[in-house]
Protein backbone atom coordinates (compact mmCIF):
# COMPACT_ATOMS: atom_id res chain seq x y z
CA UNK A 1 0.00 0.00 0.00
CA UNK A 2 2.88 2.35 0.76
CA UNK A 3 4.33 1.59 -2.67
CA UNK A 4 1.02 2.17 -4.47
CA UNK A 5 -0.26 5.26 -2.65
CA UNK A 6 2.83 6.55 -0.82
CA UNK A 7 3.60 6.58 2.89
CA UNK A 8 2.29 10.13 3.24
CA UNK A 9 -1.16 8.97 2.09
CA UNK A 10 -1.64 6.55 5.00
CA UNK A 11 -4.56 7.81 7.11
CA UNK A 12 -5.48 5.23 9.72
CA UNK A 13 -5.48 1.61 10.82
CA UNK A 14 -8.92 0.33 11.80
CA UNK A 15 -9.25 -2.64 14.14
CA UNK A 16 -12.32 -4.73 13.36
CA UNK A 17 -13.26 -7.12 16.15
CA UNK A 18 -15.07 -9.97 14.45
CA UNK A 19 -17.14 -10.80 17.56
CA UNK A 20 -17.18 -14.55 16.93
CA UNK A 21 -13.80 -15.87 18.06
CA UNK A 22 -11.86 -18.31 15.92
CA UNK A 23 -10.85 -20.17 19.07
CA UNK A 24 -7.56 -20.89 20.76
CA UNK A 25 -4.71 -22.46 18.81
CA UNK A 26 -3.09 -23.85 21.92
CA UNK A 27 -3.07 -23.44 25.67
CA UNK A 28 -0.36 -20.76 25.53
CA UNK A 29 -1.74 -18.81 22.54
CA UNK A 30 -4.46 -16.16 22.53
CA UNK A 31 -7.45 -16.53 20.25
CA UNK A 32 -7.31 -14.46 17.05
CA UNK A 33 -10.38 -12.30 16.78
CA UNK A 34 -9.66 -9.15 14.77
CA UNK A 35 -8.71 -7.90 11.33
CA UNK A 36 -6.85 -4.73 10.41
CA UNK A 37 -8.26 -2.40 7.77
CA UNK A 38 -5.72 0.05 6.34
CA UNK A 39 -7.00 3.39 5.09
CA UNK A 40 -5.08 5.30 2.43
CA UNK A 41 -5.96 8.29 0.26
CA UNK A 42 -5.08 9.01 -3.35
CA UNK A 43 -4.31 12.65 -2.52
CA UNK A 44 -4.74 15.28 0.18
CA UNK A 45 -8.28 15.87 -1.07
CA UNK A 46 -9.97 13.34 1.21
CA UNK A 47 -13.65 12.47 1.15
CA UNK A 48 -15.01 11.28 4.48
CA UNK A 49 -18.65 10.95 5.49
CA UNK A 50 -18.94 10.63 9.26
CA UNK A 51 -20.60 7.37 10.26
CA UNK A 52 -22.43 7.05 13.58
CA UNK A 53 -22.98 4.09 15.89
CA UNK A 54 -26.47 4.04 17.46
CA UNK A 55 -26.61 4.69 21.21
CA UNK A 56 -27.17 1.67 23.44
CA UNK A 57 -30.14 1.70 25.82
CA UNK A 58 -27.74 1.87 28.79
CA UNK A 59 -26.01 4.90 27.30
CA UNK A 60 -29.32 6.66 26.66
CA UNK A 61 -30.55 6.05 30.21
CA UNK A 62 -27.28 7.22 31.74
CA UNK A 63 -26.56 10.27 29.58
CA UNK A 64 -29.92 11.49 28.23
CA UNK A 65 -31.34 11.73 31.72
CA UNK A 66 -33.01 15.15 31.39
CA UNK A 67 -36.29 15.89 29.69
CA UNK A 68 -38.71 18.71 29.12
CA UNK A 69 -42.27 18.88 27.83
CA UNK A 70 -42.53 20.55 24.43
CA UNK A 71 -45.89 20.64 22.66
CA UNK A 72 -47.16 17.98 25.00
CA UNK A 73 -44.29 15.53 24.29
CA UNK A 74 -41.22 14.58 26.31
CA UNK A 75 -37.89 15.52 24.70
CA UNK A 76 -34.90 13.86 26.31
CA UNK A 77 -31.51 15.58 26.28
CA UNK A 78 -28.06 15.41 27.78
CA UNK A 79 -25.97 18.35 28.90
CA UNK A 80 -22.60 18.85 27.23
CA UNK A 81 -19.63 21.14 27.88
CA UNK A 82 -20.21 24.49 26.21
CA UNK A 83 -16.59 25.45 25.73
CA UNK A 84 -14.74 28.37 27.24
CA UNK A 85 -14.18 30.00 23.84
CA UNK A 86 -17.89 30.21 23.02
CA UNK A 87 -18.73 33.81 22.09
CA UNK A 88 -21.47 35.84 23.70
CA UNK A 89 -23.27 36.05 20.35
CA UNK A 90 -23.28 32.26 20.02
CA UNK A 91 -24.65 31.87 23.56
CA UNK A 92 -27.49 34.32 22.80
CA UNK A 93 -28.36 32.35 19.65
CA UNK A 94 -28.38 29.09 21.63
CA UNK A 95 -30.64 30.64 24.26
CA UNK A 96 -33.06 31.71 21.54
CA UNK A 97 -33.14 28.06 20.34
CA UNK A 98 -33.69 26.77 23.91
CA UNK A 99 -30.32 25.00 23.73
CA UNK A 100 -28.87 26.26 27.05
CA UNK A 101 -29.22 24.24 30.24
CA UNK A 102 -28.44 25.63 33.72
CA UNK A 103 -27.14 23.25 36.38
CA UNK A 104 -27.97 23.46 40.09
CA UNK A 105 -24.87 25.61 40.52
CA UNK A 106 -25.94 27.99 37.78
CA UNK A 107 -23.35 26.83 35.26
CA UNK A 108 -24.34 26.95 31.58
CA UNK A 109 -24.29 23.71 29.62
CA UNK A 110 -25.31 22.83 26.05
CA UNK A 111 -28.51 20.85 25.52
CA UNK A 112 -28.10 17.92 23.13
CA UNK A 113 -31.50 16.47 22.26
CA UNK A 114 -31.72 12.71 21.69
CA UNK A 115 -33.99 13.11 18.66
CA UNK A 116 -31.48 15.44 16.99
CA UNK A 117 -28.42 13.21 17.29
CA UNK A 118 -27.41 10.33 15.01
CA UNK A 119 -25.32 8.44 17.53
CA UNK A 120 -21.68 8.21 18.55
CA UNK A 121 -19.22 9.26 15.79
CA UNK A 122 -17.30 6.26 14.53
CA UNK A 123 -13.71 5.79 15.69
CA UNK A 124 -11.04 3.32 14.53
CA UNK A 125 -12.10 0.39 16.74
CA UNK A 126 -15.16 -1.44 15.38
CA UNK A 127 -16.79 -3.95 17.71
CA UNK A 128 -20.39 -3.96 16.50
CA UNK A 129 -20.14 -6.01 13.26
CA UNK A 130 -20.12 -9.79 13.34
CA UNK A 131 -18.29 -12.04 10.91
CA UNK A 132 -20.40 -14.09 8.46
CA UNK A 133 -21.42 -17.21 10.37
CA UNK A 134 -22.46 -20.57 8.93
CA UNK A 135 -26.19 -19.79 9.25
CA UNK A 136 -26.16 -16.30 7.72
CA UNK A 137 -28.47 -15.73 4.74
CA UNK A 138 -25.73 -13.81 2.94
CA UNK A 139 -23.24 -16.67 3.19
CA UNK A 140 -22.09 -18.08 -0.18
CA UNK A 141 -19.46 -20.52 1.15
CA UNK A 142 -16.51 -18.41 0.00
CA UNK A 143 -13.53 -18.72 2.32
CA UNK A 144 -12.66 -15.01 2.58
CA UNK A 145 -16.21 -13.64 2.53
CA UNK A 146 -16.70 -10.43 4.53
CA UNK A 147 -20.03 -9.31 6.02
CA UNK A 148 -22.10 -6.87 3.98
CA UNK A 149 -22.46 -4.58 7.03
CA UNK A 150 -18.68 -4.11 7.08
CA UNK A 151 -18.49 -3.08 3.43
CA UNK A 152 -21.58 -0.89 3.82
CA UNK A 153 -19.80 1.10 6.52
CA UNK A 154 -16.60 1.43 4.50
CA UNK A 155 -18.37 2.46 1.28
CA UNK A 156 -20.70 4.94 2.99
CA UNK A 157 -17.79 6.56 4.82
CA UNK A 158 -15.50 6.90 1.83
CA UNK A 159 -17.76 7.59 -1.18
CA UNK A 160 -20.93 9.27 -2.37
CA UNK A 161 -23.69 8.01 -4.66
CA UNK A 162 -22.64 7.78 -8.30
CA UNK A 163 -18.96 7.27 -7.50
CA UNK A 164 -16.99 4.19 -8.52
CA UNK A 165 -16.01 1.57 -5.91
CA UNK A 166 -13.29 -0.85 -7.04
CA UNK A 167 -12.19 -4.10 -5.41
CA UNK A 168 -9.18 -5.66 -7.11
CA UNK A 169 -9.20 -8.76 -4.89
CA UNK A 170 -12.96 -9.08 -5.16
CA UNK A 171 -13.48 -12.54 -3.66
CA UNK A 172 -17.16 -13.37 -3.25
CA UNK A 173 -18.37 -10.01 -4.59
CA UNK A 174 -19.54 -8.42 -1.34
CA UNK A 175 -18.04 -5.05 -2.30
CA UNK A 176 -19.71 -4.98 -5.72
CA UNK A 177 -23.07 -6.09 -4.34
CA UNK A 178 -23.12 -3.54 -1.53
CA UNK A 179 -21.83 -0.76 -3.77
CA UNK A 180 -24.66 -1.43 -6.20
CA UNK A 181 -27.24 -1.39 -3.39
CA UNK A 182 -25.88 1.95 -2.14
CA UNK A 183 -26.11 3.60 -5.56
CA UNK A 184 -22.45 3.38 -6.52
CA UNK A 185 -20.87 2.03 -9.67
CA UNK A 186 -18.52 -0.90 -9.11
CA UNK A 187 -15.52 -2.73 -10.52
CA UNK A 188 -14.89 -6.31 -9.36
CA UNK A 189 -11.63 -7.99 -10.31
CA UNK A 190 -10.21 -11.38 -9.38
CA UNK A 191 -7.92 -13.94 -10.98
CA UNK A 192 -9.92 -16.86 -9.55
CA UNK A 193 -12.72 -18.13 -11.81
CA UNK A 194 -14.75 -19.11 -8.73
CA UNK A 195 -14.74 -15.48 -7.65
CA UNK A 196 -16.09 -14.31 -11.01
CA UNK A 197 -18.80 -16.97 -11.01
CA UNK A 198 -19.85 -16.39 -7.39
CA UNK A 199 -19.97 -12.62 -7.88
CA UNK A 200 -21.89 -12.93 -11.14
CA UNK A 201 -24.56 -15.10 -9.48
CA UNK A 202 -24.72 -12.72 -6.55
CA UNK A 203 -25.17 -9.63 -8.73
CA UNK A 204 -27.85 -11.35 -10.80
CA UNK A 205 -29.78 -12.15 -7.62
CA UNK A 206 -29.45 -8.47 -6.63
CA UNK A 207 -30.86 -7.41 -10.04
CA UNK A 208 -27.70 -5.39 -10.72
CA UNK A 209 -26.72 -4.23 -14.21
CA UNK A 210 -23.19 -5.22 -15.15
CA UNK A 211 -20.92 -6.51 -17.89
CA UNK A 212 -18.21 -9.14 -17.62
CA UNK A 213 -14.89 -8.29 -19.21
CA UNK A 214 -12.57 -11.25 -19.65
CA UNK A 215 -8.91 -10.26 -19.85
CA UNK A 216 -7.53 -12.17 -22.82
CA UNK A 217 -3.88 -13.06 -22.25
CA UNK A 218 -3.82 -16.11 -24.49
CA UNK A 219 -3.90 -18.53 -21.57
CA UNK A 220 -6.67 -20.84 -20.46
CA UNK A 221 -6.06 -21.06 -16.73
CA UNK A 222 -6.52 -24.46 -15.16
CA UNK A 223 -8.59 -23.14 -12.20
CA UNK A 224 -5.72 -20.91 -11.03
CA UNK A 225 -2.11 -20.08 -12.00
CA UNK A 226 -0.54 -22.33 -9.33
CA UNK A 227 -2.32 -25.41 -10.62
CA UNK A 228 -1.55 -24.39 -14.19
CA UNK A 229 2.17 -24.21 -13.48
CA UNK A 230 2.16 -27.60 -11.79
CA UNK A 231 0.24 -29.20 -14.65
CA UNK A 232 2.35 -27.40 -17.25
CA UNK A 233 5.57 -29.08 -16.16
CA UNK A 234 4.02 -32.46 -16.91
CA UNK A 235 2.70 -31.43 -20.32
CA UNK A 236 6.04 -30.37 -21.85
CA UNK A 237 7.54 -33.58 -23.31
CA UNK A 238 10.84 -34.54 -21.73
CA UNK A 239 10.99 -31.66 -19.23
CA UNK A 240 12.80 -32.67 -16.06
CA UNK A 241 14.33 -30.97 -13.06
CA UNK A 242 18.00 -30.07 -13.44
CA UNK A 243 20.05 -29.33 -10.31
CA UNK A 244 22.92 -27.87 -12.36
CA UNK A 245 20.72 -25.00 -13.57
CA UNK A 246 19.83 -21.76 -11.84
CA UNK A 247 16.22 -21.39 -10.58
CA UNK A 248 15.62 -19.01 -13.50
CA UNK A 249 15.27 -22.13 -15.66
CA UNK A 250 12.31 -24.46 -15.13
CA UNK A 251 14.36 -27.53 -16.01
CA UNK A 252 15.90 -29.14 -19.05
CA UNK A 253 15.17 -31.40 -22.00
CA UNK A 254 17.84 -33.88 -23.12
CA UNK A 255 18.19 -35.12 -26.71
CA UNK A 256 20.93 -36.69 -28.83
CA UNK A 257 21.56 -33.63 -31.02
CA UNK A 258 21.80 -30.81 -28.45
CA UNK A 259 22.40 -32.68 -25.21
CA UNK A 260 20.99 -30.86 -22.16
CA UNK A 261 18.70 -28.00 -23.24
CA UNK A 262 17.66 -25.51 -20.51
CA UNK A 263 13.98 -24.50 -20.63
CA UNK A 264 12.55 -21.12 -19.58
CA UNK A 265 8.86 -20.86 -18.65
CA UNK A 266 7.08 -17.56 -17.91
CA UNK A 267 5.63 -17.39 -14.43
CA UNK A 268 1.83 -17.24 -14.84
CA UNK A 269 1.59 -15.56 -11.44
CA UNK A 270 3.91 -12.73 -12.52
CA UNK A 271 2.30 -10.36 -15.03
CA UNK A 272 5.69 -8.86 -15.94
CA UNK A 273 6.74 -12.11 -17.66
CA UNK A 274 3.51 -12.58 -19.62
CA UNK A 275 4.83 -10.78 -22.71
CA UNK A 276 8.21 -11.66 -24.17
CA UNK A 277 9.70 -8.28 -25.12
CA UNK A 278 13.21 -6.89 -25.55
CA UNK A 279 13.82 -6.12 -21.83
CA UNK A 280 12.85 -9.68 -20.84
CA UNK A 281 14.87 -11.18 -23.67
CA UNK A 282 17.83 -9.02 -22.62
CA UNK A 283 17.54 -10.41 -19.07
CA UNK A 284 17.64 -13.94 -20.42
CA UNK A 285 20.69 -13.21 -22.58
CA UNK A 286 22.64 -11.05 -20.12
CA UNK A 287 21.72 -12.56 -16.72
CA UNK A 288 20.62 -16.16 -17.15
CA UNK A 289 22.59 -17.56 -20.10
CA UNK A 290 26.15 -16.66 -18.97
CA UNK A 291 25.78 -19.01 -15.97
CA UNK A 292 24.80 -22.02 -18.11
CA UNK A 293 27.19 -24.99 -18.39
CA UNK A 294 29.90 -24.49 -21.04
CA UNK A 295 28.60 -27.34 -23.21
CA UNK A 296 25.14 -25.78 -23.65
CA UNK A 297 24.22 -25.63 -27.35
CA UNK A 298 20.54 -24.62 -27.18
CA UNK A 299 17.99 -23.06 -24.86
CA UNK A 300 14.20 -23.09 -25.24
CA UNK A 301 12.24 -19.97 -24.30
CA UNK A 302 8.47 -20.35 -23.97
CA UNK A 303 6.25 -17.29 -24.13
CA UNK A 304 2.54 -16.55 -23.60
CA UNK A 305 2.47 -13.44 -25.80
CA UNK A 306 5.28 -11.88 -27.76
CA UNK A 307 5.78 -8.18 -28.45
CA UNK A 308 7.09 -8.54 -32.00
CA UNK A 309 8.56 -11.89 -32.93
CA UNK A 310 10.64 -10.58 -35.85
CA UNK A 311 12.19 -7.86 -33.69
CA UNK A 312 12.90 -10.32 -30.85
CA UNK A 313 14.56 -12.75 -33.26
CA UNK A 314 16.66 -9.92 -34.72
CA UNK A 315 17.61 -8.84 -31.17
CA UNK A 316 18.71 -12.44 -30.45
CA UNK A 317 20.89 -12.52 -33.57
CA UNK A 318 22.51 -9.21 -32.67
CA UNK A 319 22.91 -9.62 -28.90
CA UNK A 320 22.86 -13.36 -28.27
CA UNK A 321 25.67 -15.89 -28.00
CA UNK A 322 26.30 -17.21 -31.54
CA UNK A 323 27.32 -20.58 -30.07
CA UNK A 324 23.98 -21.09 -28.31
CA UNK A 325 20.71 -21.39 -30.26
CA UNK A 326 17.70 -19.69 -28.66
CA UNK A 327 14.50 -21.40 -29.75
CA UNK A 328 11.23 -19.52 -29.15
CA UNK A 329 8.07 -21.57 -28.51
CA UNK A 330 4.45 -20.52 -28.07
CA UNK A 331 3.22 -21.73 -24.68
CA UNK A 332 -0.42 -21.53 -25.80
CA UNK A 333 0.06 -24.64 -27.91
CA UNK A 334 0.89 -26.53 -24.71
CA UNK A 335 -1.78 -24.86 -22.60
CA UNK A 336 -4.50 -25.92 -25.04
CA UNK A 337 -4.10 -29.34 -23.42
CA UNK A 338 -4.34 -28.03 -19.87
CA UNK A 339 -8.12 -27.67 -19.74
CA UNK A 340 -9.98 -30.76 -20.89
CA UNK A 341 -13.53 -29.77 -21.71
CA UNK A 342 -16.35 -31.70 -20.13
CA UNK A 343 -18.57 -33.90 -22.28
CA UNK A 344 -22.35 -33.65 -22.42
CA UNK A 345 -25.18 -35.37 -24.24
CA UNK A 346 -28.32 -33.30 -24.75
CA UNK A 347 -31.55 -33.03 -26.68
CA UNK A 348 -33.12 -29.79 -27.97
CA UNK A 349 -36.85 -29.64 -28.60
CA UNK A 350 -39.78 -27.25 -28.80
CA UNK A 351 -42.18 -27.45 -25.90
CA UNK A 352 -45.73 -26.20 -25.52
CA UNK A 353 -48.08 -26.84 -22.62
CA UNK A 354 -50.32 -24.90 -20.31
CA UNK A 355 -47.39 -23.53 -18.33
CA UNK A 356 -44.72 -22.90 -20.93
CA UNK A 357 -44.27 -22.35 -24.64
CA UNK A 358 -40.76 -22.20 -26.04
CA UNK A 359 -37.62 -24.35 -26.28
CA UNK A 360 -36.24 -26.99 -23.95
CA UNK A 361 -32.76 -28.45 -23.63
CA UNK A 362 -32.62 -31.73 -21.73
CA UNK A 363 -29.25 -32.95 -20.44
CA UNK A 364 -28.97 -36.71 -20.87
CA UNK A 365 -25.42 -37.21 -19.63
CA UNK A 366 -22.57 -35.09 -18.28
CA UNK A 367 -19.04 -36.36 -17.78
CA UNK A 368 -16.21 -34.32 -16.22
CA UNK A 369 -12.75 -35.83 -15.87
CA UNK A 370 -11.74 -33.04 -13.49
CA UNK A 371 -14.69 -33.63 -11.16
CA UNK A 372 -14.13 -37.38 -11.13
CA UNK A 373 -10.42 -36.89 -10.45
CA UNK A 374 -11.22 -34.49 -7.61
CA UNK A 375 -13.70 -36.94 -6.09
CA UNK A 376 -11.15 -39.75 -6.45
CA UNK A 377 -8.57 -37.69 -4.54
CA UNK A 378 -11.10 -36.91 -1.78
CA UNK A 379 -12.07 -40.58 -1.48
CA UNK A 380 -8.42 -41.61 -1.27
CA UNK A 381 -7.77 -39.04 1.45
CA UNK A 382 -10.85 -40.02 3.47
CA UNK A 383 -10.08 -43.70 3.17
CA UNK A 384 -6.54 -43.12 4.44
CA UNK A 385 -7.86 -41.15 7.41
CA UNK A 386 -10.26 -43.98 8.31
CA UNK A 387 -7.43 -46.53 8.13
CA UNK A 388 -5.29 -44.35 10.38
CA UNK A 389 -8.13 -44.07 12.91
CA UNK A 390 -8.70 -47.83 12.84
CA UNK A 391 -4.99 -48.38 13.46
CA UNK A 392 -5.48 -46.42 16.69
CA UNK A 393 -8.31 -48.69 17.72
CA UNK A 394 -11.15 -46.37 16.77
CA UNK A 395 -14.21 -47.67 14.94
CA UNK A 396 -14.58 -45.71 11.72
CA UNK A 397 -16.42 -46.44 8.49
CA UNK A 398 -15.39 -45.26 5.05
CA UNK A 399 -18.24 -44.15 2.80
CA UNK A 400 -16.98 -43.09 -0.63
CA UNK A 401 -18.47 -40.25 -2.65
CA UNK A 402 -20.15 -41.78 -5.70
CA UNK A 403 -21.20 -40.26 -9.02
CA UNK A 404 -24.09 -41.67 -11.02
CA UNK A 405 -23.62 -42.95 -14.56
CA UNK A 406 -25.44 -39.89 -15.92
CA UNK A 407 -23.29 -37.51 -13.83
CA UNK A 408 -25.97 -34.81 -13.70
CA UNK A 409 -25.31 -34.15 -10.00
CA UNK A 410 -21.88 -32.76 -10.96
CA UNK A 411 -23.54 -29.82 -12.81
CA UNK A 412 -23.79 -26.55 -10.88
CA UNK A 413 -25.00 -24.04 -13.49
CA UNK A 414 -26.29 -23.93 -17.09
CA UNK A 415 -26.80 -20.94 -19.38
CA UNK A 416 -28.35 -20.68 -22.85
CA UNK A 417 -27.36 -18.09 -25.46
CA UNK A 418 -30.13 -17.46 -28.01
CA UNK A 419 -28.40 -14.44 -29.52
CA UNK A 420 -25.35 -15.75 -31.37
CA UNK A 421 -23.80 -19.08 -32.33
CA UNK A 422 -20.30 -17.67 -32.88
CA UNK A 423 -17.97 -19.36 -30.43
CA UNK A 424 -15.65 -16.37 -29.98
CA UNK A 425 -18.48 -13.86 -29.46
CA UNK A 426 -19.24 -12.45 -25.99
CA UNK A 427 -21.65 -14.63 -24.04
CA UNK A 428 -25.25 -13.48 -23.81
CA UNK A 429 -27.23 -15.32 -21.14
CA UNK A 430 -30.86 -15.44 -22.30
CA UNK A 431 -31.80 -18.11 -19.76
CA UNK A 432 -29.91 -19.74 -16.93
CA UNK A 433 -30.35 -21.99 -13.94
CA UNK A 434 -28.21 -22.74 -10.92
CA UNK A 435 -28.63 -25.86 -8.81
CA UNK A 436 -27.91 -25.32 -5.11
CA UNK A 437 -26.50 -27.91 -2.72
CA UNK A 438 -29.96 -29.23 -1.85
CA UNK A 439 -30.93 -29.67 -5.49
CA UNK A 440 -33.25 -26.64 -5.67
CA UNK A 441 -33.20 -24.52 -8.82
CA UNK A 442 -32.38 -20.82 -9.00
CA UNK A 443 -33.91 -19.54 -12.26
CA UNK A 444 -32.41 -16.37 -13.71
CA UNK A 445 -31.31 -15.28 -10.23
CA UNK A 446 -34.63 -16.09 -8.51
CA UNK A 447 -34.73 -18.84 -5.89
CA UNK A 448 -37.42 -21.51 -6.26
CA UNK A 449 -38.53 -24.61 -4.36
CA UNK A 450 -38.38 -26.72 -7.54
CA UNK A 451 -35.98 -29.62 -7.90
CA UNK A 452 -34.01 -29.76 -11.12
CA UNK A 453 -35.59 -31.94 -13.82
CA UNK A 454 -32.40 -32.10 -15.97
CA UNK A 455 -33.85 -29.43 -18.30
CA UNK A 456 -33.37 -25.73 -19.01
CA UNK A 457 -35.96 -23.73 -20.91
CA UNK A 458 -35.93 -20.50 -22.92
CA UNK A 459 -38.32 -18.46 -25.04
CA UNK A 460 -36.26 -18.55 -28.24
CA UNK A 461 -34.23 -21.21 -30.02
CA UNK A 462 -30.94 -21.73 -28.14
CA UNK A 463 -27.74 -21.51 -30.17
CA UNK A 464 -25.09 -22.14 -27.52
CA UNK A 465 -25.04 -23.71 -24.07
CA UNK A 466 -22.55 -23.15 -21.27
CA UNK A 467 -22.28 -25.74 -18.48
CA UNK A 468 -20.36 -25.20 -15.24
CA UNK A 469 -19.38 -28.23 -13.18
CA UNK A 470 -19.19 -28.27 -9.37
CA UNK A 471 -15.44 -27.58 -9.55
CA UNK A 472 -16.09 -24.32 -11.38
CA UNK A 473 -14.92 -25.30 -14.89
CA UNK A 474 -17.08 -24.09 -17.76
CA UNK A 475 -17.63 -25.72 -21.16
CA UNK A 476 -19.30 -24.03 -24.14
CA UNK A 477 -21.34 -26.29 -26.44
CA UNK A 478 -22.74 -25.35 -29.84
CA UNK A 479 -26.35 -26.44 -30.16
Amino acid sequence: MDEIFGEDCFINDVTWKRQTSSGFKGKNIMGKNHDNILIYSKSNDILYNTEYIPYTEDYIQQRFCHFEIINGKKRYFKDAFLGTATTKETIENLKAQNKIYYTNTGAMRLKVYLDETEGIPLDDVWIDINAVNSQADERVDYATQKPEALLERIINASSNKGMVVADFFGGSGVTATVANRLGRKFIHTDININSIQTTRDRLLAAKAEFDIREIKDGVSLYRNPVQTMERLKKLIPGLRNEDALDKFWEGSIVDTKYGMTPVYLPNLMDGSTRVLDKPLMNRIIREAMPDLPDNTKRVIVYYIDIDNREEIERFIREQGNPLVTIELRDLKQVLDNVVVEDLAEWEVSEESNGLFSGWKVEIKQFQSDRVRQKIYEINQKNQLQVLQQKAKGKEKTFTPILVSDEGLETIEWISLDCTTAERSAPWHSDSEIKIDKLGYVIKNGTKTTDYWDACIRCDHKPLRMKIRNICGDETVISL
